[in-house]
């Protein structure tokens, strides 16, 4: 009767151990933003020309929009929506993607996305293995279309989606190449869409087979290892901590990377 007693206790334990960390990590889906919403309108009335380092600081604090973002705009007026945007908390729901995954979508109003441009790289937390998250990413691969390219989900091979999914995230991260031209960061997006589509899913890949395989040879892929591969056959190394497995988290962390854009990461 003892050993049932503890059987009991234990399994009771472990239960009520999985299920806080379950609460935990939902926690994690959505951060709302550090700062107070505050009066932008001066800062928009200067334009672009005449906005100082500290501007940009407000408005990146305001909306979530990096330097790169807000000089592309083409109405700084814009800035509005987008602080509203980034000031409205989202409601979201939490549901199965894989027999052993979990992601959160927004069930309420999406999120306004900057302008892309291709080659650049999306980043989210918004992806979980019961209670660990290991995120997910995706690369732009024609902006103009709204298409990115993604290794999505283990038992599926990487494949095109459309980027109005990325609008549905709690949380994101938008991320551009440092000190290269459009036409660089376009060309790194036609080599994924060239040599790294209906590849397999391989959450291994690193361990095995290697990290880095040449065009034509990539044999498994996962979502951050397709744009670390994109981005080393260009000469770029964006895994920050250069193991051998590279992580959503690494390619975030990376300093070769401007942020455009940011939402739910507090």
């Amino acid at each position: 009767m003892k050993k049932l007693l503890i059987s009991f206790l234990v399994i009771y334990g472990i239960i009520s151990a999985f299920t806080a960390s379950l609460f935990y990590i939902e926690a994690q889906a959505y951060i709302p933003p550090k700062a107070e919403k505050q009066d932008i309108s001066e800062i928009v009335k200067k334009g672009t020309a005449s906005m100082t380092e500290k501007d940009y600081a407000i408005i990146y604090e305001q909306t979530g929009l990096g330097k790169p973002a807000v000089d592309s705009l083409d109405d700084l007026k814009e800035l509005y929506s987008y602080q509203e945007s980034y000031f409205t908390a989202a409601e979201f729901k939490c549901s199965m993607n894989s027999p052993v995954s979990f992601e959160e979508r927004i069930t309420s109003e999406p999120v306004k996305l900057a302008p892309l441009q291709d080659g650049d790289i999306l980043v989210t937390n918004c992806s979980h293995v019961l209670s660990w998250r290991n995120g997910h990413a995706a690369i732009v691969a024609d902006a103009e279309k709204g298409i990115t390219l993604e290794a999505v989900v283990i038992g599926k091979n990487s494949k095109t989606q459309n980027i109005a999914k990325w609008t549905k995230y709690p949380n994101f991260a938008v991320l551009r190449l440092k000190d290269a031209d459009p036409e660089k960061r376009a060309r790194i997006a036609v080599y994924a869409m060239d040599n790294l589509k209906d590849i397999p899913y391989n959450v291994l890949v690193g361990i095995y087979p290697m990290k880095y395989s040449a065009a034509g040879k990539v044999s498994g892929t996962q979502c951050a290892h397709l744009i670390w591969l994109a981005y080393a056959a260009n000469g770029y190394d964006i895994d920050s901590d250069k193991g051998l497995v590279v992580t959503p988290r690494d390619i975030c962390s990376c300093e070769l990377f401007d942020v455009v854009q940011t939402y739910g990461m507090g």
